[in-house]
């Protein structure tokens, strides 16, 4: 599942890549926002720079979006399962 994820991660990362560097010509990309997950015992988090943005629940496989605070999955906003979902989708349910 971790080698999923990590594709996941750099599929959503290359996703955002064109819309940051039209609006942000002075920027690295790849410094100011990388993806990242950190692993914990029920969930792994999908991290945006410093910030959260989905969880994924190990156990089901389910992506959802945080609610307010960090670490807690909002469960009526699935965004959809790591078997099926792509980095393109996780890039426009960022911000929806």
């Amino acid at each position: 599942m971790l080698e999923k994820i990590e594709k996941l991660l750099t599929d959503w990362h290359e996703a955002g890549r064109a819309a940051f560097e039209k609006s942000y010509h002075n920027l690295n990309y790849d410094t100011y926002t990388p993806k990242r997950m950190v692993v914990k015992s029920k969930y792994i988090y999908l991290d945006d720079g410093t910030s959260g943005a989905f969880i994924l629940e190990k156990s089901t496989g389910n992506i959802f979006r945080i609610k307010s605070k960090y670490g807690v999955p909002n469960r009526k906003k699935l965004v959809g399962n790591i078997e099926n979902i792509t980095g393109e989708a996780l890039s426009r349910y960022r911000w929806y």
